[in-house]
């Protein structure tokens, strides 16, 4: 292979490209850990989601005794009349407003991660699914042992998990005739009616900023990395250069000055030595010995 070039540059090309490959094989190794990275956190956040709507879910509704002025919304309101004889008016949030608030407060000082939750049966036009949501829920839908969806989109993580009916749920999602009078007067009986246990209500969508090459590569090719690669390089140069080569183009020029007639040449051996530049050396004394042994042969023959 390339026979016009020295063994110094050959050892530096695939010492080069073994460099390469190591490069790539740690760029390919960083993305796919930074995609289970980010599908863990992601996943996560939809599990705290889940356990937040189960919590609301499993007591009905929540009820508050006053109304922030960014949330206005409610269910249904009930008067109290406290000890004082005071009125004290309290207000139902729902698991769906419970959980439209959580994601409004979180994504507000989300430094990473964001989340909704979202429906093909949307109540409330804000929560309508956008088209990655849109193709999770017929995903869903469609593979119901599919535990997650997920993909990259405008330099962002995308992940979505569903929703599954549970038995509290059916009572805002089951037959409209059993569905409380609050329900219906607020969102109607035609809309997000008619579940049964185990379908798919909806999913949970979380969104997390991608790591982009850049990341990948300043995480990897840090000074540490750069001044360990160099090392190693330096290392296995000079190991090459003194340990191999220079020792090859010294045993070169004793073999051209025996084949010359210097037959008295000192050829350094290490006897026991496995060092196949050792071996090759003690073959040209071998050889250079025999051929000692045969000139003396010829001159006796000749006199």
């Amino acid at each position: 292979m390339f026979p016009r070039l020295s063994i110094q540059i050959k050892y530096s090309f695939v010492f080069l490209l073994t460099l390469l490959l190591i490069a790539a094989g740690l760029l390919i190794g960083t993305y796919n850990l930074k995609e289970r990275q980010l599908r863990n956190e992601a996943m996560a956040v939809a599990e705290q989601v889940v356990a937040f709507r189960a919590w609301v879910a499993g007591t009905g509704v929540v009820w508050v005794d006053h109304l922030a002025s960014e949330f206005p919304d409610f269910l249904s309101k009930k008067v109290v009349t406290g000890a004082n004889a005071s009125a004290i008016e309290f207000y139902a949030k729902n698991p769906a407003l419970a959980t439209r608030e959580l994601s409004a407060l979180a994504n507000k000082t989300a430094t990473r991660a964001t989340f909704r939750v979202t429906s093909d049966e949307y109540r409330n036009p804000a929560n309508a699914p956008d088209n990655f949501e849109q193709a999770s829920l017929r995903l869903f839908k469609s593979d119901k042992e599919r535990k997650y969806n997920d993909g990259l989109e405008g330099g962002f993580y995308r992940y979505s998990q569903p929703i599954f009916v549970q038995q509290s749920c059916l009572k805002c999602h089951g037959d409209p005739k059993d569905a409380p009078p609050e329900v219906i007067e607020k969102y109607g009986d035609k809309v997000a009616f008619g579940y049964k246990v185990g379908d798919v209500r909806g999913i949970i969508s979380v969104k997390l900023p991608d790591v982009t090459l850049t990341d990948v590569l300043s995480s990897v090719l840090n000074p540490y990395t750069l001044g360990l690669i160099a090392l190693a390089f330096l290392l296995n140069f000079f190991y090459a250069q003194r340990a191999i080569i220079a020792r090859l183009k010294m045993l070169a020029k004793t073999t051209e000055r025996l084949a010359h007639g210097e037959l008295d040449l000192p050829l350094e051996t290490r006897p026991g030595s496995r060092d196949e530049v050792d071996y090759v050396t003690r073959a040209i004394d071998l050889l250079r010995n025999s051929l000692v042994i045969a000139m003396r042969r010829l001159q006796k023959t000749g006199s």
